[in-house]
Order: structure tokens, then C-alpha cells, then sequence
């Protein structure tokens, strides 16, 4: 789809439905067009957001155990291309997919099949899945259309999973509705990322109610230089350079995989950057704490977090208080993602 073919009147009435959107919105595709042009610009965001995820995942020791994905919500398709994008086919038997509009489930595998031609990509006939024991399901931006009755059976479907990925969008509301899964799943499932521990989430006290968890993608170069996206940015209002997301790993108690360092800790959304010094929101299995980070205490460790290039996984060895004084980023995940 050339720039001149992209129907920008028609992007801004699929981007306003998607903003109104309210739990059960129904159908709002209407035609293989709309999903293209979703699937273009705001199919490829979603995208970017689940490649940090992975990235972020894998720095964690997030390891890929599942034989089949299942695709719950799947839209345009987005979450598992990019996911098999970043793992490859070799070890995965079947996608399957499920939307509530068959137009898209339809979209979905198309795509899949023309980047994956040996890969089994089935749809899914019903939202229910009896059998999902080697199946790691993903779930993507589709909790906040969900009644809280619907997510409720979700999470009781989702329980059958060997695998559980989320990625949502990076506000508040969906980030409490991303924490309310993982606090109904915990008896079942070890968290690998983004959580730290197995205990109860801090953001479910009081105190922390105005925190949520969430992080931001970084886009590729073409975001910037294409005059496509440039154009897409400004008819949208959209600050391109802004990815904010929330996500949750899962794996079952039967894997016994469990987080393997609980010396670490997650730095929550972005630093703030003040003068002299960096205030970062940090999680770790004592709770939810704000530190202070002071240039001349730690110059290197201060622009690390300052570029953000080493992920948002930290270990703190020396504290003072409020003030971060010695640490450093979790090493660097593995280029192998599957377990084999």
C-alpha cells in the first residue's frame, strides 16, 4: 500500500472507534481495507511494543517452552508474527487464532502464512479452548474491552495454559486490569517478567495506587525517517518517539521456572531526569520503592539508566536511604530465545 493509497480520513475513523471503545464494543472492522490500514501504522506499534516486551522477557530468563501458540483476541495478527519473528518456527507446531470478528482472524492468517509459509495456522471456531497444555497463549490489547465477567472466565480459560504472555496498553487503567489477571493466576503460575517475585503485587496497596506498571518501546529509525509515519504522527496526533506499554509473562507452577535471581530489581515506567540527579520508580521483592540517584554517587550506572539502553532490570548493592549509591543492569538476554 503505497502512501498515496492510504486513506487518512478512513485511519482517523478507525483510530476514533478504537478510543471509544467501551467492554463488548463488538465488531469494528469493516472491511479488509480497515485492517490493512490498521494493520500498517497502528498494527506496527502494537508490534514494536511486544518486541520490547520480548527483549525485556528474555532479560528475565524468559524462555519459550510451548509447542503452540494460541493467539486469544489475535486482530490483525500482530503479536504472533512478531513473536515468531523473534524465536523462529523451528520448535512451534501450530498457531491457532481466535478473534470475534472472522474477518480479522481471516486477515491474521493470511499474514502469518505469506511470512511463514511452513508454519500450520488454523482459526479457531470458539473463544474456548479445551486442550492449551503445550500452548502459550498471548492476549494483546484486549483487556479493557472485556466486562469484568469476561475477563474473569479468560483468566479461568487461561489457567489450562502451559505459557501465558499479555501485552496491554500503557495507562493506568490497563495496567490495573493486567495486575488483576496476575493476582488471579499467582496460584498457578510463576511470573518471569516483569515482576521480580511470586508475591502479591505492591500496586494493589493503598499507597501505590497512583503507580502503575507499565515501560516504553523504543521505534525503529523508520518511524522517523519515512514520510509515511511522519504524516500518520501528525494527522493523529501522535508523538511517535511515545511507546508506553504494559506486559506480563506467566509460566506454569509445572515448569518450575521461577525467576532465578531475586536480587533484582525493575525500574517502573521512565526515570525522571533532574538536575545532578535521576528519581526512578524501583520494584523488587521488599515493595515499591522511589530512589534517588545522584550523578556524582554513580556517573556510569546514572548514564546507563539515562540512555536506557541495558533494559529495566537492575541490581542495587548499595543503598543509603532513598539514594541508589552501587548497582548495575542485569546482563544482557541471550540471543536464544527457545529453550530447545
Amino acid at each position: 500500500m503505497s502512501e498515496e493509497r492510504i486513506d487518512w480520513d478512513q485511519l482517523v475513523r478507525i483510530r476514533k472507534r478504537f478510543l471509544e471503545i467501551e467492554e463488548n464494543p463488538g465488531v469494528y472492522w469493516e472491511s479488509e481495507e480497515d485492517l490493512a490500514l490498521y494493520h500498517r501504522f497502528f498494527g506496527q506499534r502494537i508490534g514494536w511494543k511486544w518486541k520490547d516486551a520480548i527483549k525485556q522477557a528474555k532479560q528475565a530468563g524468559w524462555l519459550l517452552h510451548s509447542q503452540r501458540i494460541v493467539d486469544w483476541g489475535c486482530g490483525t495478527g500482530i503479536a504472533s508474527q512478531t513473536l515468531i519473528e523473534e524465536i523462529g518456527t523451528s520448535n512451534i507446531e501450530s498457531v491457532t487464532l481466535w478473534d470475534h470478528s472472522r474477518l480479522a482472524a481471516s486477515f491474521a492468517k493470511d499474514k502469518l502464512v505469506a511470512h511463514f509459509p511452513n508454519l500450520s495456522v488454523n482459526i479457531a471456531e470458539e473463544s474456548e479452548f479445551e486442550e492449551l497444555s503445550k500452548s502459550i497463549v498471548l492476549v494483546s490489547h484486549a483487556l479493557n474491552e472485556l466486562s469484568i465477567e469476561v475477563r474473569s472466565e479468560l483468566r479461568k480459560q487461561l489457567s489450562r495454559a502451559q505459557q501465558l504472555f499479555f501485552v496491554e496498553p500503557g495507562n493506568r487503567r490497563c495496567s490495573h486490569l493486567l495486575i488483576e489477571q496476575r493476582e488471579g493466576l499467582i496460584d498457578q503460575f510463576n511470573p518471569i517478567a516483569p515482576c521480580v517475585c511470586n508475591q502479591a503485587c505492591p500496586m494493589t496497596q493503598e499507597d501505590n495506587a497512583h503507580h502503575w506498571c507499565h515501560f516504553f518501546a523504543k521505534p525503529p529509525i523508520e518511524a522517523f525517517t519515512r514520510s509515511d509515519w511522519s504524516r500518520f504522527g501528525r494527522i493523529m496526533e501522535i508523538d511517535l518517539r511515545s511507546l508506553p506499554y504494559s506486559f506480563l509473562a506467566l509460566d506454569s507452577i509445572s515448569l518450575a521456572n521461577e525467576p532465578d535471581d531475586r536480587s533484582l530489581s525493575r525500574v517502573i515506567g521512565r526515570p525522571r531526569q533532574r538536575k545532578g540527579f535521576v528519581e526512578l520508580l524501583s520494584c523488587d521483592r521488599n515493595g515499591l520503592n522511589q530512589y534517588q540517584l545522584q550523578k556524582r554517587d554513580n556517573p556510569s550506572l546514572c548514564k546507563s539508566i539515562k540512555k536506557n539502553k541495558s533494559g529495566s532490570l537492575f541490581t542495587w548493592s548499595s543503598i543509603d536511604g532513598d539514594r541508589v549509591l552501587e548497582g548495575s543492569p542485569a546482563k544482557p538476554a541471550d540471543d536464544q530465545l527457545n529453550s530447545g
